[in-house]
C-alpha cells in the first residue's frame, strides 16, 4: 500500500528476513516462483484492463486519504463515530486498515476467531490488526479473550476442542493459542456414521433427519446437492461459516481431503507427525480450520458421514471414537438404523425460511440470490403456512427474471423488449401485492436500460416515488 503502485517489492516479498515465516506461511523456496505467478497475473489484469478486490480497496484508501487532505466535507459523510466487524479473521490487513480510516483511532470494535481463518487469500493474525493499529498511530487494546460459547453444548465443543489441540500442537504459527470453549449445558457427543451410502443418506434426510443441514467441502456442494436429490440444506463450510444449526451432518470431509494430504492427515491424528509436518504440510491447517469451522455450525447433534473408505477418514474416525487415558472419546460410533428422529419442527422451518429469505435479500450475486430462495421456498413447504411459500416464489420468480434479462441491451429486439416490460409490470404488481418493495425497486434498477428517459420519468413520479416511501415507513 505505501509503494507507488501497490505492490511489495520481489525483494521484499522473497527474503525471509523482511517477510517473515507467521506473516507469509509460503515455504521460502516457493516465493521465487509464486512472485512470478503474481507478475503474470497483474500483466493479465492490465492487458484486460481488469481489477480484482485488492485494486479496489486500495482505491478507496487512497481517495479517502485525498479527502482528508483536499475534502473534508466529502470525507466527514463516510466517516462513522463507531464501527462494528464482525468475522474480522477473514479481512485483509487492508481491509482492516479501511476500517480504521473510517472510524477514528477510538471507535472500532473487531471480534472474531483466529481458528476459524478459512477465507481463501486471508492468513489472521491478530497481531496484524496491532501492525495496523501502528501505521495509522492508534493505540491498540489487549484483546479481550471469550470463552463461554452460548450456541453449542459441550458434546459439540470437546470435539472442536479436539480439532484445536492437533492444529495447536503441529501449526503453532496458524493461530495464536486461545484457551478453549466451554458450553452452558451438558450434550451428547457427535456421532459418526461410516459406510453409509447416498440411498441411505437420502431416506435419513426425509425422514429422521428432516431438516438437517449437510456440510462438505465447498467445491463439492453443487455435486453433493445433485446426489441428495437437490436437497436444499447444503452448504459449503465457507458458505455456512457465521451461520448456526441445530442438526449438522459433515459428509465425506475426510475422504475430500486432496490425495497428496491424505497420508499425512493420517499421521497427524494417530499421533504419528514429525516435528517438520508443519513446514511439509502447511495445507493441512487450512483444512484443521474448515473442519473445526464445520463442528462449530453445530447447536444440538452432529454426525460424520462417510460415504466410502479412505486413509483419511479410515484414521478420522479411528481418533474420533478412540478413548484415551483422562477423557472419553470425541464421538461414537452409530449405527444407521439406531439415529433418533431430529427433524425439525414446524416453526423452526419457519424461521429457517425467513432466514434465507432474508439473506436472499441481502446477497449481491443473483445466483446467490436464487439458491437461497429455493431453499426458503423448501422450508415454508414444509409448513402449512402456504403464504409464505407464495410469497417466496413471487420472489423468486423476479430473480429469475432479473437473470434472464442480463443480456446487453443491443441484443434484444423491440418484440423482447415489449415482453420484458409486460413481465416486468405484472412482476412488480405482484411484488407489491406482497410488501417486498425492496424487489421492486431492484426490478426498476434492472429494467432502467431498456426504458425510455419518458418511461423512467413517468414510473418515477407515479410509482416508484411512492413505493420508496412505503418501503421507509415499513
Amino acid at each position: 500500500f505505501q509503494t507507488p503502485e501497490g505492490i511489495l517489492p520481489r525483494d521484499e516479498f522473497v527474503e525471509v528476513e523482511r517477510l517473515g515465516k507467521n506473516r507469509c506461511r509460503l515455504p521460502v523456496e516457493l516465493r521465487e516462483q509464486v512472485y512470478d505467478e503474481f507478475l503474470q497475473y497483474q500483466k493479465y489484469l492490465q492487458d484486460q484492463q481488469l481489477w480484482d478486490d485488492c485494486d479496489r480497496v486500495r482505491h478507496l484508501l487512497l481517495r479517502m486519504k485525498h479527502a482528508t487532505k483536499h475534502d473534508p466535507d466529502a470525507f466527514a459523510q463516510v466517516q462513522r463515530s463507531k464501527v462494528y466487524v464482525d468475522e474480522v479473521q477473514d479481512y485483509t490487513q487492508l481491509e482492516i486498515l479501511l476500517f480504521f480510516y473510517l472510524s477514528g483511532p477510538n471507535g472500532l470494535f473487531l471480534a472474531g476467531d483466529p481458528a476459524q481463518s478459512v477465507v481463501e487469500g486471508t492468513e489472521f493474525r491478530f497481531e496484524e490488526v496491532r501492525g495496523v493499529g501502528h501505521f495509522v498511530g492508534s493505540v491498540i487494546q489487549k484483546p479481550k479473550t471469550v470463552n463461554v460459547n452460548f450456541r453449542s453444548h459441550s458434546g459439540i465443543l470437546n470435539c472442536a476442542g479436539g480439532v484445536l489441540d492437533l492444529m495447536f500442537t503441529h501449526f503453532p504459527s496458524s493461530a495464536k493459542q486461545l484457551k478453549k470453549d466451554k458450553g452452558l449445558f451438558q450434550g451428547s457427543r457427535p456421532g459418526v456414521l461410516l459406510g453409509t451410502s447416498i440411498d441411505q443418506l437420502n431416506i435419513l434426510l426425509g425422514d429422521k433427519l428432516k431438516g438437517a443441514v449437510v456440510l462438505t467441502h465447498d467445491e463439492s456442494a453443487r455435486h453433493c446437492r445433485r446426489l441428495l436429490n437437490d436437497y436444499k440444506f447444503v452448504y459449503g463450510v465457507r458458505e455456512a461459516k457465521g451461520l448456526e444449526f441445530k442438526t449438522v451432518i459433515i459428509l465425506d470431509f475426510f475422504r475430500e481431503i486432496p490425495s497428496s494430504l491424505q497420508k499425512p492427515w493420517r499421521e497427524l491424528v494417530l499421533g504419528r507427525a514429525t516435528q517438520d509436518f508443519e513446514h511439509s504440510y502447511p495445507l493441512v491447517a487450512t483444512f484443521l480450520k474448515l473442519l473445526y469451522t464445520g463442528v462449530t455450525r453445530c447447536i444440538e447433534k452432529l454426525f460424520f458421514v462417510e460415504t466410502k473408505s479412505s486413509t483419511a477418514g479410515d484414521a478420522s474416525m479411528r481418533w474420533l471414537t478412540k478413548q484415551v487415558a483422562g477423557r472419553a472419546s470425541y464421538a461414537t460410533r452409530n449405527n444407521i438404523n439406531d439415529v433418533e428422529a431430529m427433524s425439525m419442527t414446524s416453526d423452526e422451518f419457519i424461521s429457517e425460511g425467513i432466514n434465507n429469505a432474508e439473506l436472499a435479500q441481502a446477497a449481491v450475486d443473483l445466483d446467490q440470490s436464487q439458491m437461497l430462495l429455493e431453499r426458503s421456498i423448501w422450508c415454508f413447504e414444509q409448513t402449512d403456512i402456504i403464504e409464505l411459500a407464495a410469497k417466496a416464489r413471487i420472489h423468486y420468480s423476479s430473480v429469475l427474471f432479473r437473470l434472464e434479462i442480463q443480456v446487453p441491451y443491443d441484443e434484444k429486439s423491440s418484440n423482447d423488449l415489449a415482453v420484458i416490460e409486460m413481465r416486468a409490470a405484472q412482476l412488480m404488481e405482484s411484488l407489491t401485492k406482497e410488501g417486498l418493495f425492496f424487489e421492486v425497486l431492484n426490478i426498476f434498477s434492472s429494467m432502467t436500460p431498456f426504458l425510455s428517459e419518458y418511461a423512467k420519468e413517468e414510473l418515477e413520479k407515479r410509482f416508484i416515488r411512492k413505493i420508496r416511501l412505503a418501503g421507509r415507513e415499513e
